[in-house]
């Protein structure tokens, strides 16, 4: 996903009464956390406790200026229960709440009351139905759980400001790759640029001979040959760098390709090893035409800085609830297993397997992972997400394509049943790293129904 400027507002809150300079040490310091927890983004505020409502007034005219994208409102303290809903209004931005550990009762007098004030100030926000998260930390503990929540505003803004490349649909019979382009917008912010396949064959024919020898380098490094075509690869290479063209064109940040039926018949070739090569450089690509499953790629990219992969789940009779995910070949090369090398090969399935190529084939490292999916709800009004979460296991090649073995931690006869019986799609998106809490952060901002597997 593209990254964005991002700035946060910074609102230490204090009761004028209590404000010393012990309260101005913490100010400092959680002025210093903030700027530590997004070193790419710009921190405004922080310079002086917050602790009248005219104090507030002029920090939101600095803030409107700043074009500020979340609030941290940290209590130091209490505070005036009117500061944050003012704030909130005037910037219409999410509100992070962080409150602290109260301090140590000394001669039996409450000296900071922090939760208290959070409490208060989130039962306002409810009842407005403005968006908040929040953060219970002092400030040895707060930058991991401030850096998470304020990756998940970015996020959300990022979706926002979100441009997908649907290339030629969906594929046939597959309504899990359906995606309502209006409720995207609306709910999301999400705009699909519809392309057609005939567009992506003629860029790719007029591609300059020097490009192509670019994208035949990118796509040939770091891979094993085994039995494709001089013709298919310059066929791939050229793929390549008319995808790029494309993504400047409609200023795009993804792809979900309508990779078959007559996709090799139109190029000789599959995408597989072209989205891979995409995926590799963090431009997310789903196949089969699904849109909601690439944007499940697209936020867990965004809140991990790794790399996520497209998969189904062909497997739940492992032992040790162990499944195992696979796709055909698109998965980023970065993702190989490092006792394995990619492999490049005539496409297993498509045309009755081993007709035209190219897959990027090899075994997905281990490591813990995260699984998700977006996806609409029953009555297509809103949208839900399913979130699980495991370890992936060392992994052979067990089949064509990319398998990942993965333990899970819920139950796996369970996670079955919810996916058949609560109706989800059957790609997934899957992503190195713990990311449960910030999906869940993600689906209270915007209003998705998490439904979390643990």
């Amino acid at each position: 996903m593209s990254q964005h400027k991002f700035t946060i507002g910074y609102v230490p809150c204090a009761k004028s009464s209590w404000a010393d300079a012990r309260l101005d040490q913490i100010r400092e310091q959680g002025l210093a956390v903030l700027k530590e927890a997004m070193p790419d983004a710009t921190v405004a505020g922080g310079d002086a406790l917050i602790t009248t409502d005219q104090e507030a007034d002029q920090l939101a005219d600095t803030f409107a200026q700043s074009q500020v994208d979340v609030l941290v409102i940290h209590f130091t303290t209490f505070a005036l229960g009117t500061i944050v809903p003012m704030l909130a209004k005037r910037l219409k931005v999410p509100v992070v709440f962080w409150s602290m550990p109260e301090p140590p009762m000394q001669g039996g007098r409450l000296s900071a009351n922090s939760f208290c004030a959070v409490n208060m100030n989130a039962h306002t926000l409810w009842k407005l139905g403005h968006d908040y998260l929040h953060v219970h930390a002092d400030m040895n503990e707060a930058l991991p759980k401030l850096q998470g929540q304020l990756k998940v505003c970015a996020c959300r803004k990022q979706l926002s400001q979100f441009k997908l490349g649907l290339l030629g649909n969906r594929v046939p019979g597959f309504y899990t790759s359906d995606a309502n382009e209006l409720l995207l917008r609306r709910e999301l912010g999400v705009e699909i640029e519809l392309i057609t396949l005939w567009e992506l064959v003629e860029l790719s024919r007029k591609i300059d001979p020097s490009l192509q020898q670019q994208g035949l380098v990118q796509l040939t490094q770091s891979a094993s040959n085994h039995g494709v075509e001089s013709e298919e690869l310059n066929k791939s290479a050229a793929l390549y760098q008319a995808l790029m063209q494309l993504k400047d064109k409609y200023q795009l940040d993804s792809f979900a390709v309508r990779c078959w039926p007559e996709f090799g018949d139109l190029f000789g070739v599959s995408v597989c090893a072209v989205s891979s090569m995409l995926n590799d450089i963090a431009i997310p690509v789903g196949c089969e035409g699904d849109v909601y499953g690439t944007l499940t790629m697209a936020i867990q990219h965004t809140l991990t800085g790794n790399l996520p992969f497209f998969c189904d789940l062909i497997s739940i009779d492992g032992d040790n609830n162990t499944g195992v995910t696979w796709h055909c070949g698109a998965a980023p090369k970065s993702l190989c297993s490092t006792d394995a090398e990619p492999q490049l090969h005539k496409h297993s399935i498509i045309d009755g397997g081993e007709v035209k190529g190219i897959t990027v084939e090899f075994p997905i490292k281990p490591g813990r992972v995260t699984m998700a999916r977006l996806s609409e709800n029953q009555t297509g009004d809103g949208y839900r997400m399913l979130i699980t979460s495991g370890t992936a296991e060392k992994t052979s090649q067990l089949l064509r394509g990319n398998p990942m073995q993965i333990k899970f931690d819920v139950d796996l006869p369970t996670l079955a049943q919810t996916l058949v019986y609560q109706g989800f799609e059957h790609h997934f998106s899957v992503v190195h790293g713990e990311i449960v809490p910030q999906l869940i952060d993600l689906c209270r901002l915007l209003k998705i129904e998490p439904v979390v597997m643990s």
